[in-house]
């Protein structure tokens, strides 16, 4: 890479169709469009590009590597850090937070793609950075192995070339006060050209976590640990790095498994009798779904892992069989590696199995002991009604009883009226004749009405007025009390 060509970056923008890849390997229009479709969501603006290159020393050299932040603008920027590597360059591009869009923007992306020369089978990778910006479940995973034998102008043997591709989920602790789980699942995504006819290697790699850096900068630090034939050792190394947390974060969920599995094991049907006892709710069975499905899609990003370590094995099998590719050093070595991720990632996944078939008796118990609680008190609710309803039947009887006792007052009260309908008159005439206005002479045989008579009349006619009066003051406030308490709740509504 030492000797940089302007004509490297040739036709960059209709990437991958200036790399001239043969139709039956790859639709190079499709991805060309598609990169064009979904830059939005992978790449930032021009004026926001950067991504980071990890500078390596010539042969011979000594000392630390750096980690540069390089802001790419034109072509001759781009050559001048591509004339810094002499055998290996290492790009690392990174994304603002989790699941955003990548630091680079789409003219930098396709520049780097068309000098690098990397296969298009790599932007598959890339699209899965995508996910989290849209609303799907990270639930693809992607890998690529191509390797051909070619034989270069003055070499004295064949040639081997080979690109490998893929991405790995992991999780790491996120730092955050929120959500309650310290966890958080992310992404890696790896890509390596290896030219044996050049001694060459690229890497770009994707939202590498600062362990992984660190890991790279030591492992790059060897140069006899990073020859062209020995980087393919790294990958391994990569798997086996960011899945650390996984041991971790399987413990925190057991330990939040536990206090559930103390709720339905430990717990009372009758409810809790003595301090410290336990009693389950249904919060309970939801806090046991949402665990239960935490674990399913663990699972399920752990049978992507482990089904990446087997690819990679396999890959490397076919890779050992090809006669040119001796310059694959310490294939045992990989092999090895690739075994212990897989069984890392395998354990792992049987934990969570394990988990999952367990959350399922203990949800069972719970639901169990939740129904025969819910069963208890519709036992005691329905004799708590029919308490009510016996109080009920007794309340109907004294109150039968009491409109027949009403009843037959009523009748009485009718005759004392019919009584007093049928006296009255008579009583208030012999009252009237047996006033002083009215005087009979019996020598005469002559009834004589006194001259004064009218001040009866007077007198009765406005007492009697003035009660009739009082009596309707007396009753209108009250009424129109009555009206307005009736329309309160009513105008109340009708604002609300």
């Amino acid at each position: 890479m030492s000797d940089f060509k302007i004509d490297s970056y040739a036709g960059w923008e209709n990437y991958p169709r200036n790399l001239h890849l043969s139709s039956h390997d790859v639709d190079a229009s499709r991805v060309d469009d598609r990169i064009s479709r979904l830059a939005k969501d992978l790449f930032v603006d021009k004026e926001a590009s950067n991504f980071r290159f990890l500078e390596l020393n010539t042969p011979g050299q000594d000392g630390l590597r750096e980690v540069e932040l390089v802001r790419i603008q034109t072509t001759e920027d781009l050559s001048a850090v591509f004339r810094r590597s002499q055998d290996t360059s290492i790009f690392f591009l990174d994304q603002s937070y989790t699941w955003s869009r990548l630091q680079i923007c789409e003219e930098h992306f396709r520049k780097l793609c068309t000098y690098l020369e990397v296969h298009p089978d790599f932007l598959a990778i890339v699209y899965l950075f995508c996910e989290k910006v849209r609303p799907v479940e990270e639930s693809f995973n992607g890998f690529f192995i191509n390797y051909s034998n070619q034989q270069g102008p003055g070499l004295m043997s064949p040639g081997f070339d080979y690109s490998i591709g893929y991405n790995i989920k992991y999780v790491s602790r996120h730092g955050r006060r929120s959500p309650k789980d310290p966890f958080s699942i992310r992404e890696v995504g790896v890509y390596q050209q290896l030219s044996s006819g050049s001694q060459t290697n690229s890497w770009v790699i994707l939202q590498a976590p600062a362990p992984l850096q660190d890991r790279l900068r030591r492992a790059f630090g060897n140069s006899n640990d990073t020859a062209p034939g020995q980087q393919f050792q790294l990958h391994p190394v990569i798997l086996l790095c960011v899945s650390d947390d996984w041991r971790d974060y399987l413990s925190y969920l057991e330990e939040d498994f536990s206090l559930l599995v103390d709720r339905g094991f430990y717990t009372n049907i009758k409810g809790p009798q003595f301090e410290g006892d336990v009693e389950a709710d249904y919060s309970d069975i939801r806090k046991l779904q949402i665990l239960t499905d935490k674990l399913q899609r663990l699972r399920h990003i752990l049978s992507l892992n482990v089904r990446l370590g087997h690819q990679m094995r396999d890959s490397l099998e076919k890779l050992q069989r090809q006669q040119s590719a001796s310059l694959l050093i310490g294939s045992s070595h990989i092999s090895n590696k690739l075994e212990k991720f897989i069984y890392d990632q395998q354990t792992s996944s049987d934990r969570i199995s394990n988990l999952l078939e367990r959350s399922t008796g203990i949800g069972q118990l719970v639901q169990n002991i939740l129904e025969i609680r819910a069963t208890e008190a519709g036992k005691i609710m329905n004799f708590e009604m029919q308490k009510l309803t016996e109080q009920g039947i007794e309340e109907n009887k004294l109150v039968k009883r009491l409109t027949q006792q009403a009843t037959r007052d009523t009748k009485s009260m009718k005759i004392i009226a019919l009584v007093s309908a049928i006296f009255l008159p008579a009583t208030f005439m012999a009252t009237l004749f047996g006033s002083n206005f009215f005087v009979y002479s019996q020598d005469q045989n002559k009834l004589t009405v006194a001259s004064n008579f009218w001040v009866y009349i007077v007198f009765t006619a406005g007492f009697s007025g003035t009660v009739i009066t009082a009596w309707v003051l007396w009753k209108q406030p009250r009424a129109k009390r009555r009206e307005a308490d009736d329309l309160g709740p009513q105008l109340t509504r009708q604002l609300v």
